[in-house]
């Protein structure tokens, strides 16, 4: 007769977790909740400190005062798994919960590994398949920001895996002049593991991403009571719109012929006023590649933003720009990356590829530090992954 355990029962489940982060007046984020089980490990890592704008001066050298930042710290969350990996029957169901004026920026320390299943016992004239899963959910408020920024995932020959996210983002009201939240999200996927010659021996590898926004299209007027707010996110889940859809399929007989000599496939979805000028950069860069023919489609601006630089330190910036772009085609061509970046219902979505991961990395890491919104805004932890 086993003994009884010691410890009382635990009614978590396994491989679950949830993060809320609220904004503690005047402006400190704080976890209002935080939790997770077994396989699922979550760390919370040194937050970056928010950049206040200077003060800016009138021709009457009269101070005027700059509105602070929403938020004076980012949080910064490593997503981590015991082992570094995913065991065949694994489940990860993570909710994050972004309350107004708040930011949070996800990495991971490495790529998820997603182990292949045991063999089959000789004992049982059956076996039922077992996919490995995780799921994200995750609901960004006005004025709020996710960056979710992983390494990519890396299936082992034999492996089945899918994955699901869905991202609810409150855009903004319309008509009364609130700002919306913003989204930032990298998913990509190896080839496998390289060194051992695995080239998509994967059995299937499925990635699916979903960004609603949940904005109120109309809000009750005067006073703000419990049982109109209550109506109001009520309005709020029936109104909710699909501004993306995005899957990935990997699975059949021979899914290496079907990549045209590709080791890594990868997604980056853009939404929002925070991330609005990174979306502008990866369009404009887009459209100032070589075309069919040599021919220049571009508008000539170069896509930068030169905001109040003089005429000599515009024209410097610009000729800065034009050798960092020519530098940086010409690693598209060596590392053989292809990309594309499209607008779609107010998110911007850009699709890579490359021979080899590094060349993706730094591809990817290239574009976002010479742009320079996410080092800024989430700190150095947000490009972990491109390190």
């Amino acid at each position: 007769m086993p003994l009884p355990s010691p410890f009382p029962p635990s009614n978590s489940t396994p491989g679950a977790g949830h993060v809320q982060l609220t904004l503690l007046l005047p402006s400190h984020p704080v976890f209002s909740a935080f939790s997770f089980s077994y396989p699922l490990k979550l760390i919370r890592s040194t937050p970056h400190t928010v950049p206040i704008p200077n003060p800016t001066t009138t021709k009457a050298t009269t101070p005027t005062p700059t509105p602070p930042a929403t938020v004076t710290e980012v949080p910064l969350l490593f997503l981590l798994t015991y082992g570094g990996g995913l065991v065949s029957g694994d489940h990860i169901r993570l909710t994050l919960a972004l309350a107004p004026g708040t930011r949070l920026a996800i990495a991971t320390q490495g790529s998820t590994k997603i182990y292949r299943p045991p063999p089959a016992s000789t004992s049982t004239t059956s076996s039922a398949v077992v996919t490995t899963k995780q799921d994200i959910t995750a609901r960004v408020e006005a004025g709020a920001a996710l960056w979710l920024a992983p390494d990519a995932c890396c299936p082992f020959k034999g492996s089945r895996y899918a994955q699901r996210q869905v991202f609810e983002v409150d855009m903004g009201r319309r008509g009364r002049g609130e700002e919306g939240g913003s989204l930032g999200v990298l998913d990509w996927v190896l080839e496998g593991r390289g060194a051992r010659g695995e080239k998509w021996e994967c059995e299937s590898w499925r990635g699916g991403n979903e960004v609603w926004d949940i904005s109120a299209s109309g809000a009750h007027e005067g006073e703000n009571t419990e049982e109109k707010e209550q109506e109001e996110e009520k309005k709020k889940r029936k109104k909710k719109k699909l501004i993306l859809r995005d899957n990935i399929i990997l699975a059949g007989d021979n899914i290496r012929s079907k990549v045209d000599g590709l080791a890594v496939f990868g997604t980056l979805i853009l939404v929002g006023p925070l991330l609005a000028g990174l979306a502008a950069f990866f369009v404009e860069e887009f459209g100032l590649l070589e075309r069919i023919g040599a021919r220049d489609w571009g508008d000539g601006k170069g896509g930068t933003d030169t905001g109040i630089l003089s005429a000599g330190a515009e024209e410097e910036e610009k000729e800065r720009r034009e050798k960092w772009r020519k530098r940086r085609q010409a690693r598209e061509k060596k590392d053989g990356v292809l990309w594309t970046a499209a607008s779609i219902r107010g998110a911007v979505v850009v699709k890579f590829g490359a021979r080899e991961v590094e060349g993706a990395r730094n591809w990817l890491g290239a574009m976002l530090r010479e742009e320079g919104t996410v080092g800024r805004e989430f700190g150095p932890g947000g490009l972990t992954c491109v390190k």
